[in-house]
């Protein structure tokens, strides 16, 4: 795998919350948790890790866990959450 896309399954976890929890496109979603566009656009793309102080942020906003963003385990998730995403 490429540098590029070195953080690629923690951006695609990242699109997985943004539809879990709206309907929202990426601009209007990084608008309404106060995320640049740019820094955000290359989270979700994988270009870019999001940084632990955003990542604590979104887990404090929507209940997800460190372990999901990060490391894609969902054991630590309500089950309707785990569910819907």
């Amino acid at each position: 795998m490429s540098d590029t896309f070195e953080h690629h399954e923690i951006g695609q976890r990242l699109v997985r919350i943004r539809r879990a929890f709206s309907d929202l496109n990426q601009k209007d979603w990084a608008l309404k948790n106060r995320f640049n566009l740019a820094q955000y656009n290359n989270w979700e793309r994988g270009f870019r890790r999001i940084p632990v102080e955003a990542a604590i942020d979104l887990c404090a906003r929507y209940g997800v866990t460190l372990d999901f963003v990060y490391r894609g385990r969902s054991d630590g998730l309500p089950e309707n959450l785990r569910k819907s995403l």
